[in-house]
């Protein structure tokens, strides 16, 4: 640096894994890697990306090879390993008739392996872009994490409602968010929907014929969807605003195919912060008014969170009026009759909230403020509901 050079140090196991210099370091001691034309560099750290395009794959297969024969070069004379072993190929194109076929591109007189499923910075590409295996793998990932998240909770035990959502949402909402600006708009985006909506279950203690809105009411979490469009818009304004933004400048090329729905053609938030787009979106997402006792759109946990595990899950299935009811559970094939014990012809939530005289009674606005009399309810039904 500055025409001054440090003396030689011998190190035998590489960089400090989780240094905070030694990155930095790497990316300055590279930084004047080779450009090549046609050709594009995508580099994170040590994690080096090479693309280009044309119209025939003989072309590319020339062109990568070429730049990979000088960059070999470039690594000898900086005393670097290329590693040709760890290092894949693979295309991007819709012709479905060339699905199979392989690039023959050569390292150091070593051919490269081609996969179908790229994976970079934690995101598994395939041949389309439609990101369906990036789904599925996240799919797995979250579902392992909700068995983490169900250790701190059943129906009848479990910790404090407001500990379930911050953990909901540190392990399993932000694994199912990582990159969504880059896949957000695919059409398999909602497969990994199924095990957040279970996440919001288990904080909840809701059924799983509950409807969904209620359980996001109730869970205080807006929707993925929703949740996804307000994190790609606001990458969509870093990227419109941030000089510093690999993407800043980027000009979007001409759309070609209407199922092709590019991050670039994403609008930013219009000046509203993510916390006031995610509950103006949910608004008007969720126009349902099914029962009086959910509680509004809200980030924040409803009344109730002072309950005990097993009185909060019969105050949630109260709310939403589906609980083990001898109704439901005669709709559902586990019981020969809908009849309560009370010898009314049909135990729904409204009867045994209203009616019923083998417990207390309460309102729907006891439900909404879970005051005393919802909770003396609760205490005296949450084993039968």
């Amino acid at each position: 640096m500055n025409s001054k050079k440090s003396r030689w140090r011998l190190q035998k196991n590489g960089l400090p894994q989780g240094s905070v210099l030694a990155p930095m370091l790497f990316n300055i001691y590279t930084n004047d890697q080779p450009q090549f034309r046609n050709i594009r560099r995508f580099i994170y750290a040590d994690d080096l990306c090479i693309a280009t395009q044309s119209k025939t794959f003989e072309i590319i297969e020339n062109r990568l090879t070429e730049a990979l024969s000088i960059l070999s070069g470039y690594y000898k004379q900086w005393f670097l390993n290329a590693n040709p072993g760890k290092t894949q190929v693979c295309t991007f194109h819709l012709n479905n008739h060339q699905a199979n076929r392989i690039l023959r591109v050569k390292w150091e007189n070593e051919e490269l392996e081609n996969t179908k499923f790229p994976v970079y910075l934690g995101v598994t590409l395939d041949r389309t872009l439609s990101f369906k295996e990036h789904m599925r793998k996240l799919k797995e990932k979250v579902a392992s994490r909700n068995n983490l998240l169900r250790k701190l909770a059943n129906s009848k035990w479990g910790t404090d409602p407001n500990t379930l959502k911050t953990t909901a949402v540190a392990l399993c909402f932000s694994t199912a968010e990582y990159c969504v600006p880059v896949w957000a708009r695919s059409c398999h985006a909602s497969a990994v929907d199924a095990e957040l909506n279970q996440a919001c279950r288990t904080i909840t203690g809701n059924l799983k014929p509950t409807p969904l809105p209620a359980v996001y009411r109730m869970a205080s979490i807006a929707p993925p969807a929703i949740r996804r469009d307000t994190l790609t818009r606001q990458e969509r304004d870093k990227q419109l605003s941030g000089s510093r933004h690999p993407l800043y400048g980027h000009q979007q090329p001409p759309q070609r195919l209407k199922s092709r729905k590019s991050f670039a053609t994403t609008n930013g938030l219009d000046g509203s912060n993510p916390a006031q787009h995610r509950l103006e979106q949910w608004e008007i997402w969720d126009r349902s008014t099914f029962h009086p006792t959910v509680p509004p759109p809200s980030e924040s946990l409803p009344n109730g969170t002072s309950f005990k595990r097993n009185e909060w899950v019969a105050l949630n299935r109260a709310r939403a009026k589906v609980g083990r009811t001898q109704d439901n559970l005669h709709k559902w094939g586990l019981v020969p009759q809908p009849t309560c014990p009370c010898e009314e012809p049909i135990q729904t939530m409204d009867h045994i909230l209203r009616e019923c005289t083998l417990g207390p009674h309460c309102t729907d606005q006891d439900l909404l403020d879970a005051n005393q009399s919802a909770s003396q309810w609760c205490q005296w039904w949450h084993e039968k509901i």
